[in-house]
């Protein structure tokens, strides 16, 4: 009888992806486990072709529900965890709705993370083991401690997406879009981000994209699928001296797995610290990510092929900065 295992992830799209070397790694200790992931709805799309993951388990992440209708919503997904019957379960994240979820898995192996401000009898008794933040490690890193803290092997660090759904993804994008099978070269720019803190102008965006047109590279740019994000690459495009048949804008008209497809078909990728570039680390392209608030130790794509700049501000990296690191990459 096979092993049953659960990872619990309640953050965002990229957060999710950096699950997929834990995933493999329980593969290689256990080729028959069933793997399940419990996500926030949405946020596992990346994910959902793997054929790795037996079922993704969506819940809420906020709703305008009354309390009573949370708590049933609540007392259901106890119910199917318990019914699950897990032999493995990794928490990777803190919020103490995890802690029931963790109750209602009963004996199985359990690991949580350790937190300064959870660590307390109700936290650490809700778990088998506890394993580290990650500290002066990246995030991959400290999610394959949780392996190891329930006694499995780590066989290595990768983080790959399967190639064999991102062909097909590819070949529908580029039916849809002549553009993708022009006789010439690309490169994917995904400007956007949820957070504003983690934004660079618009006008140096602008600017980047008139200087790699002039190199006569074509260039796609793309975002998420929220109105504000579509905006700002509009305002970007217009801003920016640019020649259209050299742009193809596609602003929330992929998929994340029509996205990775793209980035894979491209010479090199250019982003912000988002899901689209810990996607490009994935499918193992020359990128260069624009790092502002958050901490690149543990953030940085996960790939020997990005590059980063990192300045709290973002407004201090300047056009030169990122055009300098585009004529160091091997693409020519």
């Amino acid at each position: 009888m096979s092993n049953k295992y659960l990872i619990v992830i309640l953050r965002f799209h990229g957060d999710v992806l950096l699950t997929k070397p834990m995933i493999d790694n329980i593969k290689l200790n256990d080729p028959d486990g069933e793997i399940d992931l419990l996500l926030y709805k949405g946020t596992g799309s990346i994910l959902e072709h793997e054929k790795s993951i037996t079922e993704i388990i969506e819940i809420d992440n906020a709703s305008e529900e009354n309390i009573f209708s949370k708590i049933k919503k609540e007392i259901n997904l106890w119910a199917k965890i318990r019914s699950k019957k897990y032999d493995y379960a990794f928490f990777l994240t803190t919020q103490w709705r995890v802690v029931p979820i963790s109750w209602a898995i009963g004996k199985a192996l359990k690991a949580g993370v350790d937190d300064k401000k959870r660590r307390k009898k109700l936290w650490t008794k809700s778990f088998s083991t506890i394993f580290p933040e990650a500290l002066e490690n990246h995030i991959i890193q400290r999610n394959l401690l949780a392996l190891e803290s329930l006694g499995l092997q780590v066989f290595n660090e990768n983080l790959t997406l399967d190639p064999a759904y991102l062909e097909i993804e590819y070949k529908a994008l580029s039916d849809s879009f002549p553009f993708l099978n022009q006789d010439n070269s690309y490169c994917v720019i995904h400007p956007t981000s949820r957070r504003e803190k983690k934004l660079w102008d618009k006008e140096k965006f602008g600017e980047l994209i008139s200087l790699l047109v002039k190199k006569n590279l074509s260039v796609v740019i793309t975002s998420g699928p929220d109105l504000q994000e579509i905006s700002y690459v509009e305002e970007i495009l217009a801003n920016a001296n640019i020649v259209d048949q050299k742009v193809l804008n596609l602003a929330g008209k992929t998929s994340l797995i029509g996205l990775a497809a793209l980035i894979e078909g491209a010479k090199f990728f250019i982003g912000l610290d988002s899901v689209a570039s810990h996607i490009a680390a994935s499918v193992n392209k020359e990128s260069i990510t624009l790092f502002g608030p958050s901490n690149p130790v543990n953030w940085k794509p996960w790939s020997r092929k990005s590059r980063i700049i990192a300045k709290q501000d973002l407004n201090n990296i300047e056009v030169g900065d990122v055009m300098s690191l585009i004529e160091e990459m091997p693409i020519q």
